[in-house]
């Protein structure tokens, strides 16, 4: 099996997204990008073997090249896709009788995106060139660092 790009149906079910979505013309719209995000972190080598090889199920770049494929496509969509919402945007809580519905904000957005990059940078990190690395420093976690404040 070539690993990138993913088909749609093996995406969805490695996001656990509904099926229905499969017919949703968002995700070819956003593989061409994806795949150049992917091409402009990893190692060039990499990058080819992963476009071209057929490799067997369970070989360790095929992998992590699909589940990198994914989470940058939920990356690059998320806040494009409707899900289960009357309107735009990602629902985080829906009220008993479902009248009251609350949306992610602009913010939980942007920390859901970081932490998928983050994912998937961290799948891909064995294949990632220097630009790749930088940018899954930038993303990881500070440890927090203990202050010392004087008063004068």
């Amino acid at each position: 099996m070539i690993p990138i790009p993913v088909e749609t149906d093996a995406m969805l079910s490695i996001l656990n997204l509904p099926k229905e979505m499969s017919n949703n013309g968002i995700f070819r719209e956003h593989q061409g990008l994806v795949m150049e995000m992917i091409r402009s972190i990893v190692l060039q080598q990499f990058y080819e073997h992963a476009t071209n090889d057929d490799l067997p199920e369970d070989d360790p770049l095929l992998i992590s090249f699909r589940f990198g494929f994914c989470f940058l496509m939920l990356h690059s969509t998320c806040e494009f896709l409707n899900l289960k919402t009357l309107g735009e945007g990602i629902v985080k809580t829906v009220g008993l009788d479902q009248s009251a519905t609350e949306l992610l904000t602009g913010s939980e957005i942007d920390a859901f995106k970081a932490n998928i990059e983050l994912r998937a940078l961290t799948v891909l990190s064995s294949y990632l060139n220097q630009t790749g690395l930088e940018r899954l420093n930038e993303l990881k976690p500070r440890q927090p660092r203990a202050i010392r404040v004087g008063v004068i």
